[in-house]
């Protein structure tokens, strides 16, 4: 009965039954206070007096001024270019009847904010949000040059079907604006959302001050203390009996066992000097460290219906999970009741399930608690999530009894073997790591680019025995596109990847050679292709997301042949983000990744089915077996 009068409250509030911020701009109280504004750190401060605004004196629920908001824009997006070569801008424009207020790029592309219609507007809404250093439709986040140089990849060709005009209607989920007084207001989290949301980037509020930074850094070490493998050697049976006896909030626990483990040994107590060392250099504790508090029935409300819009124009696998609309969906399972609850703690537990149980698609998943919320959501994890990870443990377990298996690069007589579980790039404290001074230095690091760089001196070497290359993705999650790109350079000559976007409807094709041995030339030494090798890949249902799309691309291309069991799916690009009341997360993005052939595009989300089913694990990862193998291919 409980559930039931809580499911039913739920609907009143998102069908708008009980009362919300007023409409009539002439019954709007608006106030103001100035937050500093620290970017990335504690220890930068862009602005000290940045202006806030508020609505009938509703204070957890902050609304921003249009010509504050084009700073806000300006300055991100420059600070995030570390080419250093392009600049990105914006200019405001007030419509005559002071009705509408317009934000428009140096490109020339803009978004319409009508307040009487209650839109925001977008000629094509990539060309206005996408960092001005990339080309038009660029997921991988590789710059075209660097230093004036091209930088590891060079597209060769392009087909850009470019986005439909989209207009996003605020007024029918409820979302209040305000043109007032010469100021034109919108909710933090929408213009988040909808204009710097696209870098991955969110502006937090806690009622002490705002905060710039990147969502994915917004993590509780709080919580990956509990997932540190490191503190399992020193939880005693004493220290854990008196950890568990132990009253109080999280927080207060967490003091308490860094007390017990610092008593028990001179390794618990370093442990502890370096963990305190971290929180207080954390940047979400300190976001988070404003009093917990219930949220206001116009925040629980705006951002209930914030969530669905969101959900509805960015969940790139809305369509595929059969969802019509959020805020009907919501409501259809338990996660209504908990995101229209005042208590915080309730709703991001509700955020953390929507994400881990009900997507349940591997790329969805929680980051980290509101700062109203002085808690650690519980992780209830999917059907499908629960699989891969089971057919992970397994896949290391069996690995693990070949360490040959496990090498970067290993050769079988004719056959080398190139292995890495991510695809993964160096980066430095202004972005991508220069890989060509790293080259002249003979440093390079050994992550994808540098496992390649290597393998590809090997393969290509004077009297090389190598004939069958085999790139082992058996393990790969995913990790970075451009690094995937790379990788398709390598084997293919020109390589290519093709997404839509699932908001828009643009779609492009984008082709494209590596740089493989850091010359700055893109030719016939930086690639397998055209050598007369044989060309494999090593697939398993753990291959996913870029360890999925790479073997999509080898497959339609004809030129590599998998090996292994179906891969594990995973099509949507990685997006971040935020709710309104301060939660982190993570989600399928409307970047969907798919194949071309007959000039359609198809989605890549079920996997691939290899050319050759290898249906023992054990013979995965057996070097020798499986290069017999392979000698019976041909």
């Amino acid at each position: 009965m409980k559930k039931l009068i809580a499911l039913l409250l739920c609907i009143c509030l998102a069908l708008g039954m009980v009362p919300a911020i007023a409409e009539d701009a002439a019954e709007t109280v608006i106030t103001s206070k100035t937050f500093p504004v620290y970017n990335k750190t504690v220890e930068s401060v862009w602005r000290e007096d940045f202006p806030v605004y508020f609505l009938n004196g509703v204070e957890d629920m902050p609304f921003i001024n249009l010509e504050d908001w084009k700073e806000v824009l300006k300055f991100a997006y420059n600070e995030s270019d570390f080419t250093g070569e392009k600049k990105f801008d914006l200019t405001l424009e007030t419509s005559e009847d002071g009705k509408a207020v317009t934000l428009t790029r140096e490109n020339g592309y803009l978004m319409k904010v009508d307040f009487e219609a209650g839109t925001i507007g977008f000629p094509d809404y990539v060309m206005f949000v996408q960092p001005p250093f990339l080309p038009y439709m660029e997921i991988g986040g590789s710059p075209e040059t660097m230093n004036g140089e091209p930088f590891l990849l060079k597209y060769t060709q392009s087909r850009n079907l470019y986005g439909d005009i989209t207009v996003v209607n605020l007024k029918e989920y409820d979302i209040p604006m305000a043109a007032q007084d010469g100021k034109y207001l919108l909710p933090l989290q929408t213009l988040t959302a909808f204009s710097l949301g696209y870098t991955d980037t969110s502006l937090y509020y806690n009622g002490q001050a705002l905060y710039l930074a990147d969502i994915q850094t917004m993590t509780n070490p709080k919580d990956s203390l509990m997932t540190n493998q490191a503190i399992n050697t020193l939880l005693t049976p004493s220290v854990t009996e008196k950890y568990q006896a132990k009253e109080g909030t999280f927080a207060e626990k967490v003091d308490y066992l860094m007390e017990l483990i610092s008593e028990e040994s001179e390794e618990g107590k370093q442990f502890a000097e370096e963990y305190y060392k971290s929180a207080e250099n954390s940047f979400y504790l300190q976001y988070a460290s404003a009093p917990d508090a219930p949220r206001s029935s116009e925040l629980t409300r705006y951002g209930f219906n914030e969530l669905a819009l969101e959900m509805d124009c960015f969940y790139g696998l809305k369509e595929a999970h059969n969802i019509t609309d959020f805020r009907t969906f919501f409501l259809q399972n338990e996660l209504g009741a908990g995101l229209m609850d005042p208590d915080a703690a309730k709703a991001d537990q509700a955020v953390a399930d929507l994400t881990q149980y009900w997507f349940d698609d591997s790329h969805s998943g929680f980051i980290s608690s509101s700062y109203l919320s002085n808690s650690l959501a519980d992780k209830n994890f999917g059907f499908d999530v629960n699989s891969k990870f089971n057919v992970a443990s397994r896949l290391a377990t069996v690995r693990a009894q070949y360490p040959n298996a496990g090498q970067s690069y290993y050769e079988v007589g004719d056959t080398a073997y190139i292995t890495f579980d991510q695809f993964a790039a160096t980066v430095s404290e202004t972005g991508i790591a220069d890989y060509y001074k790293l080259a002249k230095e003979g440093n390079v690091p050994m992550d994808t680019i540098g496992i390649i760089h290597e393998a590809h001196k090997q393969i290509t070497r004077e009297n090389s025995p190598i004939k069958n290359v085999v790139l082992d993705l058996s393990c790969n999650g995913g990790g970075m596109a451009f690094t995937a790109f790379f990788t398709l350079g390598w084997f293919l000559g020109d390589g290519n990847y093709s997404y839509r976007n699932t908001f828009t409807g643009a779609q492009t094709t984008r082709y494209f050679r590596a740089d493989v041995n850091l010359d700055h030339q893109f030719d016939e030494n930086d690639t397998l292709a055209g050598r007369g090798l044989n060309l494999y890949c090593l697939i398993s249902p753990r291959s996913f997301s870029c360890g999925n799309l790479v073997p999509w691309v080898f497959k339609a291309s004809g030129d590599v042949t998998l090996l292994g069991k179906t891969s594990g799916g995973g099509s949507c690009v990685v997006g971040f983000n935020t709710t309104a009341w301060g939660t982190s997360y993570q989600y399928s993005s409307p970047k969907r990744l798919a194949f071309v052939k007959n000039g359609a595009y198809y989605d890549v989300d079920q996997g691939v089915e290899p050319d050759h089913v290898i249906d023992s694990y054990d013979h995965f990862y057996d070097r020798d077996a499986l290069t017999e193998f392979i000698h019976g291919l041909y």
